[in-house]
């Protein structure tokens, strides 16, 4: 499964540990992606209402359906998640493929879970909890600031893994903020472009910007602080950029 970045973790302990971090309840749907043959399934399918377990490989898919014949609470998929177009899930848990980590997020983030809990290359993960103005925040760092608030729980051992992986990997936790900003798929859109050109000011990336699009600069530069366009678009806040994406699009 090298080839799917996929590496399954064999210890016990820290399976059950996502578990408890996931704080899963009788009343919780959860989702899990890249379910393996099952090890973090079957710990999930004990405490959840319904666990929906995706998993792309069908050999893995079917030794997981022999684990959980006994659990009536269990769908298992065999599918790229990437794919899918599900949304009745509140909670995920996983031990997702590393190599999908980037998209899965940007999946994940536009369903609005109420809590996510994964496994992750530190260096990925790092970014989802990096704030604005620091080197590592990215596109999917605002994405993950917009609408999580999100920390590293803890490392795990290259060794807890089948095959040894040859990053670092930790657990990550991402709760839904209740004072999450309304974004649509529009105006992430344009902050996505914006984030072409994060390390320059504002005010140069706009210029360019308005001339691909057709909007006279000028009119807008108004409705936007002097403090504001001096800013590198990676400096500016999530707050600072739905503002900015909501005056451009009623140009």
């Amino acid at each position: 499964m090298r080839k799917l970045g996929q590496h399954f973790l064999v210890d016990n302990s820290i399976l059950d540990r996502i578990v408890e971090y996931g704080e899963i309840s009788e009343s919780d749907v959860v989702l899990e992606v890249g379910a393996g043959t099952g090890e973090l399934t079957w710990r999930l399918a004990e405490r959840a209402k319904k666990v929906i377990a995706v998993e792309i490989d069908e050999k893995l898919a079917l030794e997981a359906s022999h684990k959980l014949a006994k659990y009536s609470n269990v769908e298992l998929i065999i599918e790229d998640i990437l794919k899918l177009n599900l949304s009745e899930f509140n909670k995920v848990v996983s031990n997702p493929p590393y190599n999908i980590s980037t998209k899965l997020l940007h999946w994940l983030i536009m369903r609005r879970p109420k809590k996510i809990v994964l496994t992750l290359q530190k260096e990925f993960a790092q970014k989802l909890i990096s704030k604005p103005c620091t080197k590592n925040y990215v596109y999917t760092s605002f994405l993950a600031n917009l609408f999580y608030t999100s920390e590293i729980l803890e490392e795990i051992p290259r060794n807890a893994f089948k095959p040894m992986p040859k990053v670092n990997s930790v657990i990550l936790s991402m709760k839904r903020r209740e004072d999450s900003i309304s974004c649509r798929e529009e105006e992430l859109k344009f902050i996505k472009i914006l984030f072409t050109q994060k390390m320059k000011k504002l005010k140069t990336v706009l210029r360019s910007v308005s001339r691909k699009i057709g909007i006279d600069l000028k009119e807008i530069e108004g409705y936007i602080s002097d403090e504001v366009l001096s800013k590198r678009v990676y400096c500016l806040t999530p707050e600072e950029l739905h503002n900015i994406v909501n005056i451009l699009l009623k140009y």
